[in-house]
C-alpha cells in the first residue's frame, strides 16, 4: 500500500511542479510579445531582464520534477525488490 500512496504524493507534487511551470511561461510570453509590440530598445532591455528571471523560475521548477520522478523511479525499484522481483 505504500507504493501507492508514494505514487500519489509523487503525482500531486509533480501536478504542483507543472502549475508552477505555467506562470513563468505566461509572464515571458507575456512581456517578449509586449517587447515587440514596443519596438524600443528599452523594451527589449526590460524583456531580457525579465526573461533571465523568469528562466531561472523555469530552471527551478524543472528541477523539482526532476526530483520528483527521481524519487518516484527509486520507490519503484524498491517496491520491485520488496516484492521479489
Amino acid at each position: 500500500m505504500r507504493e501507492q500512496g508514494s505514487r500519489g504524493d509523487n503525482m500531486k507534487q509533480m501536478g504542483r511542479a507543472l502549475h508552477d511551470l505555467c506562470q513563468p511561461l505566461t509572464t515571458l510570453q507575456c512581456r517578449l510579445e509586449l517587447a515587440t509590440l514596443t519596438g524600443t530598445d528599452q523594451g527589449y532591455r526590460e524583456a531580457v531582464d525579465l526573461g533571465l528571471a523568469e528562466c531561472a523560475r523555469l530552471a527551478a521548477a524543472v528541477g523539482s520534477m526532476r526530483e520528483i520522478v527521481r524519487a518516484a523511479v527509486q520507490d519503484a525499484e524498491v517496491a520491485e525488490i520488496g516484492a521479489g522481483r
